[in-house]
Formats: structure tokens, C-alpha cells, sequence
């Protein structure tokens, strides 16, 4: 038997002492990266003045490009432009306040005046402060007193100590004059730097951003994805930003103008360029006016109104301007916000507070699409780190069920009850069931009674409709759980929405003694409602004996953690089911196989397709590009009048056009909102697990709908219902525009 080798156990320490430190690795990394942003700030500052200033600058160069100006010199132009309103701001400020100097000795009796006033009413004998100096006077002489008399030692020389002042030596002429012209040449060589960097930014745009992309990298589209949304939110938050500012100085202008302050038009300009630095701007930009007030005015009511002026502003901007505005432009925490504020402040002083929001919008959107640096998003980022079915699920786990029914009824406003059912929370019952195992008897009881009172304070705020007469009788039971009774009682209500005689029943009411009594009379379908990912067992006793009682009743289940068994096409007979439903749409159809009421749009008259010529042949190409950019397996618009168009052919383009045709009805009564069909109002065809739908509008004229099929069934983003209304809105122009007639 070969002998061990003796170094294997020295290498497993190694590796094990090489593995230790890996967060201190982490730290050391993120200090030296920030000590390089420290001691390079005389580069990077500079540069990234030059990539803020180029967010801005290239929209106007592309404009240029586009009236067919070479790039160099379009760059030329707009970084002239740009110099010359630099400098022409520069030379406005600076002779204001020359002007200013000069009349400031006019108003020095007044500022004496009213600071001896101010020190007669406050300090001086009769003003509070002065009392309260009084006392601590003679407070601090009592204590001098007693240190005396208990002083046991020598007593201190009366002779006073010799006071030395040391003067430096004079300063050379050269000294003198770089003390002078230091502080005036560092601001003008780092705009000169970052005036560089900018034209080279603009100028290699295309060649800097393939660089960038690479170094991202090996997935191209996530980088390019990454690089455009980081472009698009600075850009856009850039351009609100400068509007909002010009607005705030254009108003302190001609506020401060029309109450009589000097140097209205300076302190305008002053307040639009500060209010660049965030939280601190705009009550620096109130400094300078507020002096000038106090300084002109014998009384205090101009000084006054001043403050008064600059509040309502601010309030107004920031309580309702920009919120307005920037929306969900830049897509970062306040927090985080104000911690990024603070940190790059205290990295790179005032620029830093400047540049502090553009650096986190890129950090958020470099969290969002690259993989690594996920914990930035986590970290920085304004979207919620849980999705909707998880931060309810967390609410209920606390018992914060006040604050899981308000987020509830947010989302149900927002939306609509049965999204929420749909969505949410059914997605929360099937995480505190595959949680069961591991959480305790007081989480889980949180979960369901928490859950309970949410249901029936929804039910009470959103009641469904009674039903209508000869409407469908729908029982709907768990099938042995408190987690089952409540998906039960949501596909209750759901059914109710739709019209249906639906009621819900607990999971006792299937038990061995109690199935024998329950009323089937006039009952049409029956639900199971099972979390249990193995319920063949339970659903085939009940079965038994639902059928032994009823023969024609028609029994849906919905196992909501169905395995790939029960997904199998011969599952439903092996359990003696008529249908297995794994959503909450598909039972809620399957449970009513005849529409007998709801609010959905009537159906519409036989569709013809739209004849052949110009009309189809400029339809056809947006039609078939909408199919192959969202993966649909199926597209179809449908007309007013009755022709419609679909990609596919057979039964599947003659039923995704009468889907268009319901869709095109229903935008036309307002019954219908844009996005994903709700397939309980209006059915799918077979083989679509899903279709969303936008209305044919141009201006103020609905010509119809487009509507895509989706397999598998998935959720429209934002970025994707953008794109089919853009979709929509190119057919829309092209039937508007009348460029083709049928």
C-alpha cells in the first residue's frame, strides 16, 4: 500500500487559509477602488463631467448628423455653442456682481442700523440673551471663586505671561501671485480637461461604445440592453433636470424682481446653475438674495417675502414638480440616493454632490443587466428586491395584515381583483405551502387566518355582482387543507365576477362523514382546490362519491402544484375528473362550460379577411413582425368593419380573429383595458395558453385591435407592451393615413 503524502495535508491548510479571507478580499478590493477614486480625482472628475455633459450633447449632434453635417463637425458646432453659452453666463455673472460691489457701500448705514437694532433687542440689557449672558457670567465667577479658596498650593505669579507672535517670512512676488491665481486656475484647467475629453467622446461615440460593450461581456445583447437603458435614464433625467432648474431660476428672477430685490436677474441665474447640487441647492441659492434684502430694506418685510419666495419654490418643485416628472426616470432609492449624495460628495467635494445621481443611475443599470454586480440593483435600486406574491407572503409571515390588505387593495386598484387572485395570490398560498415543512404552527396560522381576513375584506370592498337568473351553480371546495379552502373562496369570487352562482365551501365539508350531506341539488360544476403536489388519492375517493351521487355533475380539480402526471393528457380520466385545471383561468372556464352572464364584449359577427391588394400588403409585414418579436405563434388585427388579418393559418387565424374581433368590441364599449385577455371574460382559442391585446387608435379614432397569441403564458413587461403599442399605433397610422384604399 502506497505511503501518504505528506504534503497533502499542508496543501488542504493552504487552500483553506487562501479560502478564509474572500470577504476580506471583497473589502480590500473596495478600498482600493475607492482610494483610486480619491487620489485620481484630478483625471476622473474631469472625464466624468465630460460623459455627463456628453448624456446631453449628443441628442443635438445626432440632429445634426441627420441634416447630413459630418460628425466632426457637428461636434464642432454644438461644442462651440456650448462654450459660448458657458462663457457668455460666465461674463453675465461676473459683471453683476461687479455692479453689485460697487452699490454694497450705499447700503451700509442700512446693514449697521439694523444690526444694532438686532443687538439691542436681543443681546443688550433688555433682550433675553443678554440675561442669559448675565447669569452665565455670574455663574462662571462663583466657580472661579470656589477653585480659588480651595486651591492648597503656591499662588501663580502676578506677573503675566510674555505673548511671542512669530510673523512668516514675506512672500515673493511669484508666491504672491500664484496665492492669487491658484484658486481661479484649478476650475479653469479641469473645465479644460473635461472640455477635451467631451469632444473626444462625442467624436469616437460609436467606437467608445463598442469598447464598452466588449469589455461588459460576452452577451451582447444584455450589454447593449445595459448600455441603452443606462444612456436613456441619465439622459432623460438630465434634460428634466435642466428644465426644471431653468423653471426655478426664471421664477426666482421674476419673483425677486417683482418685490424689489437687486440683482434679480444674477440671483435667477445663480439659483438655476445651484440647484444642480442636490438637497443643499436651492436653499444656497437662498443665501445670497436673502442677504441682499436684508441689506437694501430699512424694515424686514422685503426680507420676508425673499424667504417666502424661495419656499414656495422649493416646496412646489419637490413635493410636486419633480416627482411629476422624473417618475421612475432614474430608478434609485431616495436612501440611496442621499447615501450616494454624501459619499461622492466627501470623495470629490461639490462636483461629487453634482455628479452623485448620473454614477448611481449607471451603477442601478449595471446591477440590473450584469450578472455580477446584481447587488447594486439590490442595494440602490427604487423596484421593490421582492416581486408582489413574496412581499405579501413576508407581510403575512410578520402579521402585518393591515399592511398585506393595503398592498391588496393597492394592487386590485391598479388592476383588478382577479389579476390579483391570478397573480398573487395564489402564488402566496403556493409558497407558504411548499413552506409548510419548515415553518412553525404560529407562521403557518399567520399565513392562513391572515389570509382569510384579507379575503373577505376585498369581498367586502369589491362584492361580486348577484347572479344572474339560470346562471351556472358552481361549488367551489378544498379539498383537504385551510391553504385549499382559500384558493377556493378566490376561485369563488372569481366566479361570481364572471357571473356564475359560485360559493365556496371548507375542506370538512368532503370528509368521509359529511360528503354524504352536501347539497348537489342544481349544482352544475364542482372545483377541488388541492396544494397538495400528490392529491390522486383524496380526488379519486371524492370522486367516487360525488359521482355516486350525481352522475352528470361535472368535477374540476385544480392541484396547484401539479407535477408533470397530472399534466399528462390521460390524468383526468384515471382520477374521474372531467377537466384538471393548474391555473386559476383555466378552472374558472372550465367551470362554466356554457357563458351564461358577464361583463365580457359580445361576440362579433362572422370576420371576413381583409381582401387582397395594397391595404393587406402593407398590413401583412408590422402583422408578421409583431408575431416573430414576441415568439407569438399567432397575431391578428381586427377592424371595425369586420375584416381582420392573422399571421397563422386554418382554425387557429380563424380563431385568434374573432379573439381580435371580441378585442376590437370590447375597446370600443370601454370594457376592455389594453394588455393581457383575461381568458375567463374572453376564451382563448386552443393551443394559445395566452394573448394580449392593444386598440388600432390613431388620435382620437379606434379603427380595431391587434392581439398576439403567447405559448407558453407569460407577463407582458413594460418595455414589451411599449413595443406592441408602438406596433399598433404604426397599423393604426397606416389605415389612418389613407396612403392605401381597399
Amino acid at each position: 500500500m502506497p505511503a501518504d503524502d505528506p504534503s497533502e495535508p499542508l496543501v488542504a491548510e493552504t487552500q483553506r487559509l487562501v479560502a478564509l479571507p474572500s470577504g476580506l478580499a471583497t473589502a480590500i478590493a473596495i478600498a482600493l477602488v475607492v482610494a483610486a477614486l480619491y487620489l485620481g480625482q484630478a483625471i476622473l472628475v474631469p472625464f466624468a463631467l465630460a460623459v455627463l455633459l456628453a448624456f446631453v450633447l449628443d441628442p443635438l449632434v445626432t440632429r445634426l448628423r441627420r441634416a447630413w453635417l459630418p460628425r466632426s463637425a457637428a461636434v464642432a458646432l454644438v461644442i462651440a455653442a456650448t462654450v459660448a453659452v458657458l462663457g457668455g453666463l460666465s461674463l453675465f455673472v461676473g459683471s453683476q456682481v461687479a455692479e453689485l460691489g460697487r452699490d454694497l457701500p450705499s447700503y451700509q448705514s442700512t446693514i449697521q442700523k439694523k444690526l444694532r437694532a438686532l443687538r439691542q433687542a436681543v443681546v443688550d440689557n433688555g433682550g433675553s440673551l443678554g440675561g442669559a449672558s448675565r447669569v452665565v457670567d455670574v455663574v462662571e465667577r462663583e466657580f472661579d471663586a470656589a477653585r480659588r479658596a480651595l486651591h492648597t498650593g503656591p499662588q501663580p505669579s502676578a506677573q503675566a505671561p510674555l505673548r511671542v507672535r512669530v510673523d512668516p517670512a514675506p512672500a515673493s512676488p511669484l508666491q504672491a501671485l500664484a496665492e492669487v491665481v491658484a484658486p481661479v486656475l484649478t476650475p479653469l484647467a479641469t473645465t479644460g480637461i473635461a472640455l477635451v475629453f467631451l469632444v473626444f467622446i462625442l467624436v469616437d461615440r460609436s467606437d467608445l461604445r463598442e469598447r464598452l460593450l466588449r469589455f461588459a461581456g460576452a452577451d451582447l445583447r444584455r450589454a447593449t440592453e445595459a448600455v441603452d437603458e443606462a444612456a436613456r435614464r441619465v439622459s432623460r433625467y438630465l434634460t428634466v433636470q435642466l428644465g426644471v432648474n431653468l423653471v426655478f431660476g426664471v421664477a426666482l428672477g421674476l419673483g425677486l424682481w417683482l418685490i424689489g430685490v437687486p440683482g434679480a436677474l444674477l440671483w435667477g441665474v445663480l439659483g438655476a446653475v445651484l440647484r444642480y447640487v442636490p438637497y443643499v441647492g436651492g436653499g444656497v441659492a437662498a443665501v445670497c438674495p436673502a442677504l441682499m434684502a436684508f441689506a437694501v430694506d430699512d424694515g424686514w418685510s422685503l426680507l420676508l417675502w425673499t424667504l417666502a419666495l424661495v419656499t414656495v419654490l422649493e416646496i412646489t418643485i419637490n413635493s410636486f414638480v419633480e416627482p411629476w416628472l422624473y417618475g421612475a426616470s432614474a430608478g434609485v432609492a431616495r436612501v440611496a440616493l442621499l447615501l450616494s449624495a454624501a459619499f461622492w460628495a466627501a470623495l470629490w467635494g461639490p462636483i461629487g454632490l453634482i455628479l452623485a445621481t448620473p454614477i448611481t443611475v449607471c451603477l442601478v443599470v449595471m446591477g440590473r443587466h450584469l450578472r455580477p454586480l446584481r447587488f447594486l440593483e439590490h442595494l440602490l435600486g427604487a423596484t421593490p428586491v421582492f416581486d408582489a406574491p413574496t412581499r405579501l407572503h413576508q407581510r403575512l409571515l410578520a402579521g402585518d395584515v393591515e399592511e398585506a390588505i393595503e398592498l391588496a387593495e393597492q394592487e386590485v386598484r391598479t388592476g383588478s381583483l382577479q389579476g390579483f387572485f391570478r397573480d398573487t395570490a395564489v402564488e402566496v398560498l403556493r409558497q407558504a405551502s411548499a413552506a409548510h415543512a419548515r415553518s412553525g404552527a404560529e407562521h403557518r396560522h399567520r399565513v392562513v387566518s391572515g389570509m382569510a381576513t384579507l379575503l373577505n375584506e376585498l369581498r367586502v370592498a369589491w362584492p361580486p355582482p348577484p347572479p344572474a337568473e339560470g346562471a351556472s351553480r358552481v361549488l367551489c371546495i378544498g379539498l383537504r387543507s385551510e391553504l385549499d379552502s382559500l384558493a377556493a373562496e378566490m376561485l369563488a369570487q372569481t366566479l361570481a365576477a364572471a357571473g356564475a352562482d359560485a360559493r365556496q365551501l371548507p375542506a370538512s365539508a368532503l370528509a368521509a362523514e359529511q360528503i354524504g350531506s352536501l347539497a348537489l341539488d342544481g349544482v352544475d360544476a364542482v372545483v377541488l382546490s388541492a396544494f397538495n403536489p400528490a392529491p390522486e388519492t383524496n380526488a379519486r375517493f371524492v370522486c367516487r362519491r360525488l359521482r355516486r351521487r350525481q352522475p352528470g355533475l361535472r368535477i374540476v380539480l385544480a392541484p396547484w402544484n401539479a407535477g408533470a402526471e397530472l399534466r399528462a393528457p390521460q390524468a383526468a380520466a384515471e382520477l374521474g375528473v372531467d377537466h384538471i385545471a393548474t391555473t386559476l383561468d383555466e378552472a374558472a372556464l372550465q367551470a362554466l362550460p356554457a357563458r351564461k352572464g358577464g361583463d365580457a364584449a359580445a361576440p362579433p359577427p362572422d370576420v371576413a379577411l381583409v381582401p387582397a391588394g395594397p391595404l393587406r400588403a402593407a398590413l401583412a409585414p408590422t402583422l408578421q413582425r409583431a408575431a416573430e418579436v414576441f415568439d407569438a405563434p399567432v397575431a391578428a388585427l381586427a377592424l371595425n368593419d369586420g375584416h381582420c388579418l392573422a399571421t397563422a393559418g386554418g382554425d387557429m387565424a380563424t380563431a385568434a380573429c374573432r379573439l381580435a374581433g371580441q378585442a376590437a368590441a370590447g375597446f370600443a364599449a370601454g370594457t376592455l383595458e389594453p394588455g393581457m385577455l383575461d381568458p375567463v371574460r374572453l376564451p382563448l382559442p386552443a393551443g394559445l395558453d395566452g394573448a394580449a391585446a392593444v386598440p388600432l387608435r390613431q388620435a382620437a379614432t379606434l379603427h380595431g385591435a391587434l392581439v398576439i397569441g403567447l405559448t407558453p403564458a407569460r407577463a407582458l413587461s413594460a418595455g414589451d407592451t411599449r413595443l406592441l403599442e408602438a406596433l399598433a399605433a404604426e397599423l393604426a397610422a397606416t389605415l389612418a393615413a389613407g396612403l392605401l384604399r381597399r
